[in-house]
């Protein structure tokens, strides 16, 4: 980015990074810049990644070297912000937790020193996310609690309700878990009618139904995980793709759950594809896991050794 910038505009860069004023066309075009680039991760994540490290490193050293006002100190650190949240997902989804957690540390902090409430709201969700992800549902209700009381959109608030309700169900609260939903779901419809922020504009009623599946399913109620993922995967636009493994994973251990073993056969293979095409080791891990341990008690069924010899190929150029 900064190379990119150098070549349209030498002298604002360059003039910036030196210590001179930081122009209003250069952050706006960084501004802009760092909301775009998610939408890379799913196409192009190493190039994402490139990116937002760019990002990053030109805003810190514009924060460190420029002159600016007070105004425009709180628009960098926003920008630092979200950089760093972007850059944390993309780390999580390939299994490099310990250098996810460095960049949400670093998102909190510029959101709190930006005076950003919702997108420290937003980070602190995304930790509680990691949180329950790696079996620490205690933790993300109490990461929750206190990023609720701090956020002012509603879809902001849904997605921390959501995430809530994750977290209660693995915990196997049914109550708890079935309100959060329900307030995840008024909130939602709420902020359909404003202007969600950048961070959490990604937000959908596909994504609360896919966490909603979820619920159901560490809840033990099948019927109704498949029902809400299938909505899900209904909605979901099709450049999720992501998404959609993990939505293809779990609508599989509902039909296991069920009984219906051509259907997990079905959805698993479905999901590898899928994953595979992401690249994401998150979600190849949660296929890997489908097929070590949920469809171990069937390894006897046809359909399940077919559906192992055809992961062996497929996964084997990955191992390597």
């Amino acid at each position: 980015m900064a190379t990119e910038w150098a070549r349209v505009e030498p002298e604002r860069l360059a003039g910036a990074l030196a210590g001179r004023r930081v122009d209003e066309s250069l952050l706006a075009w960084l501004e802009s810049s760092v909301e775009r680039l998610p939408g890379l991760a799913n196409t192009s994540p190493q190039e994402c990644a490139d990116l937002l490290g760019a990002a990053m490193r030109v805003t810190i050293n514009l924060l460190d070297s420029a002159r600016y006002d007070e105004p425009t100190g709180r628009r960098l650190r926003t920008v630092l912000a979200q950089a760093a949240q972007s850059a944390a997902w993309l780390h999580f989804d390939q299994g490099r937790h310990a250098s996810a957690q460095r960049h949400w540390r670093t998102a909190l902090h510029s959101a709190h020193s930006a005076d950003a409430r919702d997108l420290g709201a937003g980070v602190l969700s995304d930790l509680a996310y990691s949180a329950t992800w790696l079996g620490h549902p205690g933790e993300a209700v109490e990461i929750l609690s206190l990023a609720r009381t701090r956020t002012h959109h509603a879809t902001a608030r849904s997605l921390l309700d959501v995430r809530r309700a994750r977290a209660l169900a693995v915990l196997q609260d049914d109550a708890g878990t079935a309100r959060a939903l329900n307030d995840a779901e008024h909130q939602l419809e709420r902020g359909s009618a404003q202007s969600a922020p950048p961070w959490v504009s990604w937000m959908s009623s596909a994504d609360l139904a896919v966490d909603a599946g979820r619920c159901w399913l560490d809840l033990e109620d099948p019927r109704r995980a498949t029902a809400a993922l299938e909505e899900g995967l209904s909605l979901l636009v099709p450049e999720r793709e992501r998404t959609r493994a993990i939505m293809l994973t779990y609508r599989a251990h509902a039909a296991l759950a069920d009984h219906d073993v051509a259907a997990a056969v079905a959805d698993t293979r479905t999901a590898l594809d899928t994953a595979l095409g992401t690249g994401a080791s998150r979600c190849l891990d949660l296929v890997r896991g489908t097929l070590r341990e949920s469809l171990e008690p069937h390894k006897g069924e046809p359909a399940v050794r077919d559906l192992r010899s055809y992961a062996h190929q497929r996964l084997a150029p990955v191992a390597t």
